[in-house]
């Protein structure tokens, strides 16, 4: 997949009424209910993974620096979200986030390890406003430790799983391409879910 088909996917998909879906309806307050979050909604879950997977596909810095840049951006989303502001199309970002980072996946290209971070920073900023627009007024900074964790967790999975994935060599590449297939396909099925 080239650039101008990822600018046209990520376009169409901007227009899709859609709705990020990690709603947990729990009752939990602060440090539970943010480590949860990131598991509670496919949206998340995927894109998070997704990162970690593209973390380690690039290797060499980009091992930590995509998921230190999704995180800090997260956590400056959360707090922009905690001082009542609203950002428009939220939901539309973080639904095209799993779409665009499936398609990274799937195109296997050799991305400037500083486009990758700008990329992660950028939707980290917005699944972050999402957390912190949801989670528990009483205990803001529990629940952004709480997401910090989940976050973490689910990347170092898609690091570990791609790790994994390596020692097969040749197969590790078709299995990842399969991998972001069904991340990106999963994220235009979740922006008609709304």
């Amino acid at each position: 997949m080239n650039f101008r088909i990822l600018t046209a996917l990520a376009a169409v998909l901007a227009a899709l009424p859609c709705q990020a879906l990690a709603h947990s309806g729990d009752d939990f307050h602060g440090v539970e209910s943010g480590f949860l979050h990131p598991f509670s909604g496919l949206d998340h879950l995927l894109a998070l993974v997704a990162v970690g997977l593209i973390a380690a596909r690039l290797g060499g810095s980009a091992l930590w620096r995509l998921p230190l840049a999704f995180v800090s951006a997260m956590v400056s989303g959360a707090a922009y979200a905690l001082t009542g502001v609203t950002v428009p199309l939220v939901e539309t970002v973080i639904i095209t986030s799993v779409v665009l980072l499936g398609a990274a996946l799937i195109a296997n290209a050799n991305m400037p390890v500083a486009l990758a971070v700008t990329g992660a920073a950028t939707f980290g900023f917005f699944h972050g406003f999402a957390h912190g627009t949801e989670g528990p007024a009483a205990a803001p900074l529990g629940h952004i430790l709480g997401f910090v964790g989940g976050t973490v967790i689910l990347h170092m999975s898609g690091i570990a799983a791609c790790h994994a994935l390596a020692r097969y060599g040749t197969t590790a590449r078709s299995a990842l391409r399969i991998i972001g297939t069904v991340i990106l396909g999963a994220g235009i099925g979740l922006a008609f879910i709304a």
